[in-house]
């Protein structure tokens, strides 16, 4: 079961992670390293990163308690 868990929060987060590079890849494309967009966009990419990694191992955490061999 937490191999299931811990799976598909490695899975969500590669997801994650790369739909931030693309676009942070992206706009550095389109924008150049010059624009404060490209920037704020960075920025925005870095904090969404440690949102969803906060999150990420929260869910995973409370499924061990919920589910952790010593539980069942």
């Amino acid at each position: 079961m937490m191999g299931t868990t811990t799976l598909w929060a490695l899975r969500t987060w590669a997801r994650l992670t790369l739909l931030l590079a693309l676009l942070v890849g992206g706009l550095w494309l389109y924008l150049g390293t010059g624009s404060g967009w490209f920037w704020t966009a960075v920025a925005v990419a870095v904090v969404t990163e440690y949102y969803v990694i906060r999150q990420l191992a929260r869910e995973w955490a409370w499924d061990a308690r919920a589910t952790w061999w010593w539980s069942a």
